[in-house]
């Protein structure tokens, strides 16, 4: 449940030769696809060229960066801001959320995009931010918008909501509301909604708010901040959308960041738990997946028979899965 991103130090944790390797439960060798990544959430493919976002939390900055085939080196896409929450590719432009603002770039040379244009941004006073990026199969991009209370609705603009945004114009319709922290998301073949994981509420102190994967549907409303999903009798009787899977309160918080599907199956990445964990579209008990990361997880991605993955040392696996 944490707020932002938040623990930015770990991700100066990992030694010179680079952590352990975490393990998956399939007996699957986990690799190092990329290493150096500050705060990778999302990646994004063009042909076999990866695009990572890069977070930033207090000293620590990210921004956009491209690894190129047989290497595992990152380097940042030049002119691009030191920070992207978001990225995904779709027919042949590479959108980029950059906080308050969703960059649309295109021209890929092998080493930098020749133009680039807002697709939609706000003033920071009015926003607060943009989560995960993915289209859905009517070609629109949907995301979440970030946190601005803790406890209370927010009042900046499609607070506590999930979005779909024209790809062309720029022009935004509410997806699904009342959602603390819509962090990432992903579609699934044949299901229209997509799959979000959500962070519940940290305060007051004692507070035992679960953290939440939903499918958000059109006007779906979860709830929040009369209904956090602690007590599901009074959710019920107010007659707010249920989520799929609910996360009970730990110390850690279980925190679930990145979401990927290989079929009906879902994958999530768990901050709090650092471990990939699997459970389907239809709310299955989660199970872990893959363990043994030395830091919290918060990208996980399904491309061509891998499943990526990455935590806060910096470092970008995958596992043929």
């Amino acid at each position: 449940m944490v707020a932002a991103i938040g623990m930015a130090g770990i991700a100066q944790t990992a030694s010179a030769a680079g952590p352990p390797l975490p393990v998956a439960k399939n007996g699957n060798p986990v690799k190092v696809f990329a290493s150096g990544v500050a705060i990778p959430t999302q990646i994004a493919f063009k042909g076999k060229v990866a695009f990572i976002s890069g977070g930033a939390e207090g000293k620590v900055k990210g921004g956009l960066y491209y690894v190129k085939p047989g290497s595992t080196k990152p380097k940042r896409v030049p002119g691009t801001p030191r920070v992207a929450f978001g990225v995904t590719w779709h027919h042949g432009h590479l959108y980029v959320n950059v906080g308050t603002r969703i960059l649309v770039l295109r021209g890929w040379t092998g080493s930098r995009f020749k133009h680039s244009r807002t697709l939609v941004g706000f003033k920071r006073s009015k926003f607060t931010s943009f989560s995960g990026l993915e289209f859905g199969p009517n070609g629109r991009l949907y995301t979440g918008v970030g946190v601005q209370f803790d406890a209370k609705a927010g009042n900046r603009a499609y607070a506590n909501s999930v979005i779909s945004i024209d790809k062309r114009s720029g022009k935004i319709r509410t997806v699904s509301t009342g959602l603390r922290q819509p962090w990432m998301l992903t579609f699934v073949k044949g299901i229209r909604s997509p799959y979000f994981s959500v962070l519940g509420q940290d305060t007051p102190k004692g507070t035992k708010a679960p953290d939440l994967i939903v499918k958000a549907t059109q006007g779906a409303n979860f709830g929040f901040p009369r209904c956090n999903w602690y007590n599901v009798k009074v959710c019920r009787k107010l007659h707010f959308t249920k989520p799929l899977l609910t996360f009970a309160a730990a110390d850690p918080s279980p925190s679930p960041m990145g979401i990927t599907a290989k079929g009906h199956k879902l994958f999530v990445a768990m901050f709090g738990n650092q471990s990939i964990m699997v459970t389907n579209t239809a709310g299955a008990k989660p199970k872990d997946f893959v363990t043994g990361f030395v830091a919290p997880a918060l990208l996980a991605h399904y491309h061509a028979g891998y499943l990526y993955m990455g935590d806060l040392t910096g470092q970008v696996y995958r596992v043929k899965a």
